[in-house]
């Protein structure tokens, strides 16, 4: 069965600490079971989106793995987004009124487990708002 990704719009402001959770669901509504599961995202510039480019567009990557992102009870289906305010700033180094990206966020089976099972989760646009308190 193929799986098409969420689409959902996020906002970032440059300078604060980045938390936003994504809740996967089976068809009837109740939490998919995430245990053995682990996630991945990436953070690109427009033009890097869906392979446009061969320029280096890669922003930032979060991942299970690296802490960022968090399976904290595979029952309930919840992957948590947690980037420290001061990295956010990689997202808009110019301090910039508004700077839009792509993003997109999956889920995997662990190497061992099997490596090419991977399921999109959500993928969209991140407005990344320029920060007044400095």
């Amino acid at each position: 069965m193929s799986r098409t990704p969420a689409s959902f719009s996020l906002t970032v402001v440059r300078g604060a600490t980045w938390e936003d959770d994504f809740t996967y669901t089976n068809p009837d509504g109740s939490p998919f079971d995430l245990t053995g599961y682990q996630a991945r995202m990436q953070v690109r510039t427009l033009a890097g989106q869906f392979g446009l480019t061969q320029a280096d567009t890669l922003v930032m990557e979060l991942s299970t793995a690296a802490g960022s992102l968090l399976i904290a009870d595979p029952l309930d289906g919840v992957v948590s987004i947690t980037v420290a305010a001061v990295a956010t700033e990689v997202l808009n180094p110019a301090n910039e009124r508004k700077v839009k990206h792509c993003y997109s966020l999956e889920l995997f089976k662990p190497e061992g487990a099997d490596p090419e099972y991977v399921i999109p989760l959500v993928a969209g646009k991140v407005t990344v708002q320029g920060e007044t308190t400095r």
